[in-house]
């Protein structure tokens, strides 16, 4: 049986039809039940979309998985179900989520793919409490829900633009990690266009503050001479061993380690040029 087929049955199966005390009639009933979860299926995801959208071919998918349908396809869009070419308008399916909500709420839809869709419920929550924050002004938690932009976490969609946007609003707080990262959008054009000389700023001022990231580029950038500065071996070794050395206290959510190893690579390079 394929992954879908399998999907489909788990959704197919969420109220059990074997119990030997069913009645035809409630049978009847939970099989046409589980007939409607099975077509609230995104296409794409063989999941319950948690953002319903209907698209020009007249079918349900998940917000973000059309999107990337779309994004990935050459030349014309086209539809995921029926290969034929569709336009890109997407109208929100309101009523599908309070339909999906409902069905899971009175245990009508159980199993996998109710858990799957309550913990993305779960997440909203979340996301909507670290908004919050963030628009109230914390920088914190702009670098947060920045990262969450950046790497697509926690039910949120990837967008490099809107991660930049908040990793700047972190930055002008002088929050460490917001301004180390914004500094590295500006130094490689994440999310916008390059700007060395204020992405060398923003780093310098991060490290300075104690942000992992900001330490590390700045040391890259003296170890090979990069984003307009020049080598300076002694500058290298200064802002990297601070980054293996654990002195940097704000430090980067999802690469930290990753940093430190590739810091300490660099070091050993400085030691067998010195």
């Amino acid at each position: 049986m394929s992954q879908a087929s399998q999907k489909r049955a788990r959704g197919a199966d969420a109220i059990d039809l074997t119990t030997e005390d069913v009645s035809p009639r409630e049978k009847k009933m939970r099989e046409s039940i589980n007939g409607v979860a099975a077509e609230l299926l995104c296409p794409i995801t063989q999941e319950l979309p948690f953002d319903p959208v209907m698209a020009k071919d007249g079918k349900i998918y998940e917000r973000t998985a059309i999107l990337e349908w779309f994004r990935k396809k050459d030349g014309d869009a086209t539809s995921p179900s029926t290969g034929k070419v569709i336009g890109t308008e997407l109208l929100p399916a309101v009523q599908t989520k309070n339909t999906i909500e409902m069905l899971i709420k009175s245990g009508a839809i159980a199993g996998e793919l109710a858990t799957a869709w309550t913990e993305k419920l779960e997440q909203e929550k979340v996301v909507k409490r670290l908004r919050a924050q963030a628009e109230g002004g914390n920088g914190e938690a702009m670098y947060l829900l920045g990262a969450w932009y950046e790497y697509g976490e926690n039910g949120v969609a990837k967008d490099e633009v809107q991660a930049r946007a908040w990793y700047e609003l972190s930055a002008a707080t002088r929050d460490p990690r917001g301004m180390g990262t914004y500094g590295e959008c500006l130094l490689c054009g994440v999310g916008g266009p390059k700007d060395n000389v204020f992405g060398v700023m923003n780093v310098t001022a991060a490290a300075e503050l104690g942000s992992n990231l900001g330490a590390y580029r700045l040391g890259w950038a003296f170890f090979e001479g990069g984003h307009g500065l020049p080598k300076d071996p002694v500058r290298a070794r200064y802002w990297l061993k601070k980054v293996v050395d654990g002195e940097c206290t704000h430090k980067d959510l999802y690469d930290a380690d990753l940093l430190a190893a590739e810091a300490e690579e660099y070091l050993r390079e400085l030691d067998q040029e010195a």
